[in-house]
């Protein structure tokens, strides 16, 4: 029956009802409305940070020097990258600029406190041989 309904439903209501039904899943299952938030999210962006989910993912980073947030910005992050040779085939600048800045909070103290111990760590692990795609995206999921 749903495929019938489906058929003769407009994008718009198609959002409003998909809107409306995980606003109410989220007020009863917090656990369900995140699987299936980040499952639509993965569906429509694939399994690599954009701007926004950046934003979320880092605002509230606690990082082992005392602050809470991103260490470093989009643009400081893919300047730093592309003066050390990384590209962004397997993973993009958002993913990057994640790992720098998880490596950053997690790591700080634990290593030279420079940007190239950074880069390295993070090259590192985005460019693990041994990962799938989106292993910032998955790990980030994973940590939540």
């Amino acid at each position: 029956m749903h495929k019938k309904i489906l058929k003769d439903v407009s994008d718009e209501q198609l959002r409003d009802f998909v809107d409306d039904a995980l606003m109410m899943i989220r007020e009863t299952n917090h656990d369900l409305y995140e699987t299936l938030e980040h499952h639509l999210y993965k569906e429509t962006y694939g399994c690599h940070f954009n701007d926004w989910l950046l934003n979320d993912a880092t605002k509230y980073m606690v990082n082992e020097d005392g602050t809470i947030g991103p260490h470093w910005n989009v643009e400081q992050t893919t300047s730093v990258a592309k003066q050390n040779g990384i590209s962004f085939d397997k993973f993009n600048e958002y993913d990057w600029n994640y790992v720098m800045n998880m490596m950053y909070s997690d790591y700080y103290g634990a290593v030279p406190n420079d940007t190239i111990s950074y880069v390295r760590l993070s090259r590192k692990f985005l460019e693990d041989k041994d990962a799938k795609e989106g292993k910032a995206f998955k790990y980030y999921l994973s940590m939540k």
